[in-house]
């Protein structure tokens, strides 16, 4: 028997490049970096999606915080959305079983949390890949050891010659303590004595990072008006986070992850004058369709942590 299918305005004015668009946008949650991932301007952007929510007839989007959020109720719309992109890409012949493989990524632990989602959401587009993931807080080699991409929080100055490097964003840093810590040390001595009185979490030690412009490396607590001694010296961030969680001290923070703790005060925000930057490096050269993917993704997670 066969099926027909009723005729459906909607169907006949269906556009994938404009369902591409929204979900740049629902990735991006930001015109201008959605519109980047496409490769358009911003007002192109803007008229694909206005050019749907026309034929849908309804609102795909609402603003949150400065940022573009799905709008309640349209959830379905995405999970068709990514189902038609998934379906799309396979019709073309982007991602045949003998086409996957895997994928070997570096990932410093305190990033694990931002990206794992941005890896599950990859998978659901690439179902053929596996990760290879390695959360060690070195710089691994990536010619070395095999690694295929690597994210980390400096940029490579040397042994660059092979390497393909991608600034995926920045974010800020602040000086932090826990809510607890800062209270004593103000009940003690006065609010003034946090800069004089405070014992230090040092972020760094050990880290391999001479070939790379790493911040954490070469951060000075006087340079932001702070005298305390340090007590306590860490090769990750998270480790640093987490003594400082728990009293240990005061302790230079990306806001991203200081905002994981509920306790955590910051004393100092240094965002004005110092910023940290997010670096994709690969062994791959970039232009195939799910390594571009993957990196528009990894660059639009990014820009969320911009505004944490």
């Amino acid at each position: 028997m066969r099926c027909v299918l009723k005729h459906s305005s909607s169907y006949d004015n269906a556009n994938w490049d404009n369902v591409k668009a929204f979900l740049a946008l629902y990735r991006a949650k930001d015109y201008e970096a959605a519109a980047e991932s496409l490769g358009v301007d911003g007002s192109t952007l803007r008229r694909k999606i206005q050019s749907l929510e026309v034929v849908l007839g309804y609102s795909l989007f609402v603003k949150e915080n400065n940022r573009w959020a799905l709008a309640p109720g349209t959830e379905d719309v995405l999970k068709a959305a990514v189902d038609m992109e998934s379906a799309t890409r396979l019709f073309f012949g982007l991602t045949p079983g003998d086409k996957g493989g895997v994928i070997k990524v570096s990932i410093p632990f305190v990033l694990v949390n931002q990206f794992s989602d941005v890896l599950i959401a990859f998978r659901k587009i690439y179902p053929e890949f596996t990760f290879d993931i390695s959360s060690d807080a070195r710089f691994v080699d990536l010619e070395r050891e095999g690694f295929d991409f690597a994210i980390r929080l400096a940029r490579p100055i040397s042994n660059m010659n092979s390497l393909k490097i991608k600034r995926l964003g920045t974010f800020g840093l602040g000086v932090f303590g826990s809510a607890s810590y800062i209270d004593d040390i103000v009940d003690e001595f006065g609010k003034d004595a946090l800069r004089d009185k405070s014992d230090l979490i040092k972020t760094g030690i050990g880290f391999s990072y001479k070939p790379h412009d790493f911040v954490f490396g070469l951060l000075d607590w006087e340079q932001l008006g702070f005298y305390g001694n340090i007590k306590i010296m860490c090769d990750d961030l998270e480790s640093c986070a987490r003594f400082c969680d728990k009293g240990a001290g005061l302790a230079i923070l990306p806001k991203f992850l200081a905002h994981r703790y509920p306790n955590m005060s910051c004393v100092y925000d240094a965002s004005d004058t110092l910023m940290a930057e997010l670096w994709l490096i690969s062994r791959l050269d970039m232009k195939s369709d799910w390594q571009v993917v993957l990196g528009n993704m990894l660059s639009a997670k990014s820009k969320e942590m911009e505004v944490s």
